[in-house]
């Protein structure tokens, strides 16, 4: 059965709305993810040592391949903290998206591609929209989340103050 046009666009406004009102989760929280080789990823992994980025991204989204790009082209800049590239979408498709928009993060010892087979994500990170990305400190908490890919340049002064 088809929902006749203003039937949905009613519910995308509504459901819309009530996404965008969400806040960014304040502290890293507790989660299990899976790295592209299907193994599990725990929050309490996460190292205490150093700032984490959280990437937050969809494989058919154009905000979230200019992100991915971004990141991958300053990864010089990235080196100091941990980075986890999350996405809903499957291995596959994330590593291919990956390694397509951001090559440069693709083996390296800081940056895990993480699939979020639980649906965890939304719940717990709270993101407004796909790109979201969020920076936390040593001590989990967040210096900063931004949505808008032409201000990701933006996240990497914060980066160098932590």
């Amino acid at each position: 059965m088809k929902l006749p046009i203003i039937v949905v666009a009613s519910l995308l406004l509504f459901f819309g709305a009530g996404a965008g009102a969400q806040s960014p989760a304040r502290e890293i929280p507790d989660f299990t993810f899976f790295t592209v080789d299907g193994n599990p990823f725990f929050s309490k992994q996460i190292p205490k040592d150093r700032a984490s980025l959280f990437s937050f991204f969809d494989v058919t989204c154009t905000h979230c391949k200019t992100t991915m790009k971004t990141l991958g082209d300053r990864y010089a800049d990235l080196r100091s903290v941990s980075v986890y590239l999350v996405t809903l979408d499957g291995r596959k498709e994330a590593l291919d998206f990956v390694k397509k928009y951001g090559p440069q993060l693709i083996n390296k010892k800081n940056v895990t591609i993480l699939n979020d087979l639980n649906k965890e994500f939304l719940p717990k990170f709270q993101p407004q929209q796909y790109p979201s990305v969020y920076v936390y400190n040593r001590y989990r908490r967040l210096e900063l989340y931004e949505k808008d890919e032409r201000k990701i340049p933006y996240i990497f002064e914060k980066i160098k103050g932590l």
